[in-house]
């Protein structure tokens, strides 16, 4: 009974932390709206965007804008929202490329499977990677770059140790054990003594107790750069990795 109540349970988080629904839908890829490719680098682009988005089941968007209106994060996490609830997912796969021509900014963003693969640092790398081929203006070859990097990384591991398979089984072998443990403690009798069972509070030697003010402890903080990481949570509520900086 409490071998088949321990399986039970490793079967049910193991499911609950590795599964997932498929979360890959979009057919276009490339958003050219700062006209910076030809019609055949778009077609190129495309090509090569579905082929490594639907070998890892996430879809690579690279989106252009030339707009003084715009900040190239806010604009990154408002152009998911509309094109997922466009979908009708709950959630979708993304890694996305933005480059704001206006500002001269790039931002880069992972989302859910995206953001797995990608973390901040990932996507601080890719951009340092892909920034000299955007400041020569050799927008093509960056976004080539950008779809090959991601493909890189999402051959890999996670880049979140907590989210590793093998990490995973660990801890569902460790709270299966933790939930089997319960089940045994609890079929036995309670202890019902506790820290004042023994004590007799008429001749202790502790008569009081107090908390006295030693110091102010004063932290610095640098000021952030030009360039930095960081994700955060869109308008609708999907949270992402993040890279931003100027090119």
């Amino acid at each position: 009974m409490k071998k088949n109540l321990f399986l039970f349970a490793l079967f049910f988080l193991l499911s609950f932390m590795v599964g997932g629904n498929h979360a890959f839908a979009i057919s276009q890829k490339i958003y050219d709206q700062a006209g910076l490719l030809t019609d055949r680098e778009v077609t190129k682009l495309e090509t090569l965007a579905t082929q490594v988005g639907e070998k890892w089941d996430t879809d690579i968007l690279i989106v252009t804008v030339n707009d003084p209106n715009i900040d190239v994060k806010q604009y990154t996490e408002d152009f998911y929202d509309e094109k997922i609830d466009e979908q009708g997912l709950d959630k979708w796969n993304v890694a996305m490329l933005t480059v704001d021509m206006n500002n001269r900014e790039v931002y880069l963003a992972g989302f859910y499977k995206g953001k797995l693969y990608l973390n901040d640092s990932r996507l601080d790398n890719i951009r340092e990677q892909i920034s000299p081929a955007l400041t020569a203006g050799n927008y093509e070859h960056a976004f080539e770059q950008f779809i090959a990097l991601v493909d890189d990384y999402m051959a890999g591991e996670p880049a979140n140790l907590f989210l590793q398979w093998w990490f995973q089984i660990i801890i569902a072998i460790i709270i299966g054990g933790v939930i089997t443990g319960t089940f045994v403690y609890n079929s036995g009798g309670r202890v019902t003594t506790n820290n004042r069972t023994y004590l007799n509070t008429n001749t202790s030697r502790i008569l009081a107790k107090r908390d006295d003010y030693i110091r102010t402890v004063v932290t610095k903080t640098r000021k952030p750069s030009q360039n930095s990481s960081g994700g955060g949570i869109t308008g609708g509520g999907h949270s992402h990795s993040g890279s931003r900086g100027s090119f």
